[in-house]
């Protein structure tokens, strides 16, 4: 991949605890989907993947408690934002290039922390990471909610799921293939669908 951006946006997906306790980002799996978005973690190892690639990348991350904790899901849980930022740091990107911000929620409010983010880099590219099948609902996201955004930042998008099959088809492509074969994955693309026509029709519920 060339290198066309000079920050990645990190949107959150799903937060879970592992068998150890700690709090991760949600596998691409049927049996992450009941803790919010799944693939999460996807997201976070593409990055990472990026920032130990191109020195000179910065990341924007963020987010606070999160909407919607699942039954059984502590609400005393670390910031989303600091899960993140552990997860980075784990798989090697430098405190120093990890740009946080703890006030959002949802998808929604991220971009419109991106705004306020892409307003102090004029001129620059910001390419917004997410999964495959998210994309289209945030690319409405944008056009209905945000069009002057691209006045100050270019923003560009990567998907984590091909960020990681090019460089480990190995290891993802299976992977990736089957959860998007898969009828849990058929219905999560079909409600990102009925949000992005929300969305473009003006009935989205947004936070």
């Amino acid at each position: 991949m060339n290198k066309r951006f000079d920050y990645i946006h990190l949107l959150c997906g799903g937060i879970k605890q592992d068998k150890s306790g700690m709090w991760v980002s949600t596998d691409l799996s049927e049996e992450d989907t009941r803790f919010g978005a799944p693939g999460g973690k996807l997201r976070v190892l593409a990055s990472a993947l990026l920032i130990g690639r191109y020195p000179d990348v910065m990341i924007f991350t963020g987010g606070g408690k999160g909407f919607g904790v699942p039954v059984g899901m502590t609400e005393e849980r670390p910031l989303i934002a600091d899960i993140l930022r552990d997860e980075l740091l784990e798989d090697g990107v430098p405190i120093e290039r990890i740009i946080l911000e703890r006030e959002s929620s949802d998808s929604y409010q991220e971009l419109q922390e991106l705004k306020k983010f892409a307003d102090q880099y004029e001129g620059k590219t910001v390419a917004i990471m997410t999964n495959r099948y998210h994309l289209p609902r945030i690319w409405a996201m944008l056009q209905m909610k945000f069009p002057a955004l691209h006045q100050n930042a270019t923003i560009a998008f990567l998907v984590a799921e091909d960020v990681l099959i090019a460089e480990d088809a190995a290891r993802w492509q299976t992977l990736i293939d089957d959860a998007y074969a898969s009828e849990w994955m058929r219905k999560i693309i079909e409600a990102e669908e009925n949000g992005r026509q929300q969305i473009l029709d003006g009935t989205y519920n947004f936070r």
